[in-house]
């Protein structure tokens, strides 16, 4: 038989440039250079195991805290929604393509904005959906006013309570954390200091804080005081403990947007958006869990191989990276 000349080696100079770019694509090459290791199924195991557990003491957690917020009378069981979610399964599928699923059961664009609702465990691709799902929301807008999506976080009213709490501790020279945040009486002076309004300089809803010497919108101050040394390591017990009031004042604000004719979209735990009224509400699921692990098994992995890349040797590099982690 004729002779062939080998197989030219293969180039791993797309591997390379994928795991620079950072997001899916970085995970997903990844995954594809590492999926025969030993050593990051290993590491896979452990990373799916860790998460499936923070994901059952953050629902312990959550639901203590509804549990609580409905005995002191802040919720009720009549403002749950009876709704239920439609469940996506997001196995093999891009973050556009569940994007699209989810636009094709919302309503059509029109004055009065809408409300997708979307929760899921950790390491489903919430984030990478809603954001695919932001930009698809925005191309339908008749105005061509893409502002008019927004992707709304609880994340930054917690970090605004806890900031003011401890400025309350602070100057009243209070040290238990738990017991501030779980009083009552401070919960609701605490509520009273956020406000949700117009920006006059922006033109765009935001929540106003107002109190114990703040006087600040948290758009102007969420990267500078509200990452700062007052709120740090203190958010989880805050949360806790004022997840009825949150919720509460969330839903205010969100009814606002929608009437102000704002497409949102919020995501999250079941435990808390149950509270948020909408018809459009989604489930994100996973049917083979062990993807969970390996995504975040690769992002870790892929992290620090930005940090210090090796183009000549790929996937030498990336083992190297999976022994020193395992």
């Amino acid at each position: 038989p004729p002779s062939h000349p080998p197989p030219p080696p293969v180039s791993h100079s797309a591997s390379h440039s994928a795991l620079l770019s950072g997001g899916a694509p970085a995970s997903s090459a990844c995954i594809s250079l590492l999926s025969s290791s030993p050593s990051f199924q290993s590491l896979a195991a452990s990373e799916g195991a860790g998460i499936a557990r923070r994901d059952a003491e953050d629902g312990v957690m959550l639901s203590a805290g509804i549990a609580a917020a409905i005995a002191a009378g802040v919720l009720s069981e009549a403002d749950r929604s009876a709704l239920p979610y439609t469940v996506l399964s997001v196995d093999g599928l891009a973050p556009l393509d569940v994007a699209g699923r989810i636009l094709s059961s919302l309503p059509p664009a029109s004055a009065r904005g809408r409300l997708a609702v979307i929760v899921g465990l950790s390491g489903v691709g919430k984030g990478t959906a809603v954001a695919a799902l932001h930009g698809e929301l925005a191309k339908t807008r008749a105005d061509g006013d893409g502002g008019r999506v927004l992707c709304w976080s609880n994340g930054n009213v917690f970090r605004a309570l806890t900031m003011l709490l401890s400025l309350h501790m602070e100057k009243g020279g209070v040290t238990d954390l738990r017991k501030a945040a779980g009083d009552k009486g401070l919960k609701r002076e605490l509520m009273g200091m956020l406000s949700f309004r117009v920006n006059p300089a922006t033109g765009a809803h935001d929540t106003y804080i107002e109190g114990l010497g703040v006087a600040a919108w948290v758009r102007d101050i969420e990267v500078t005081e509200l990452k700062g040394p007052l709120v740090g390591g203190r958010i989880p017990t805050v949360a806790e403990q004022t997840q009825g009031e949150v919720v509460r004042y969330v839903g205010g604000c969100i009814d606002q947007l929608v009437e102000a004719g704002t497409d949102v979209i919020v995501e999250g735990r079941a435990e808390t958006l149950d509270f948020v009224r909408s018809e459009s509400r989604f489930e994100l699921r996973l049917e083979d869990n062990e993807v969970i692990g390996r995504r975040r098994a690769a992002q870790r992995v892929a992290g620090e191989y930005a940090k210090n890349p090796d183009e000549g040797n790929v996937q030498g590099r990336l083992e190297e990276i999976v022994q020193a982690m395992v």
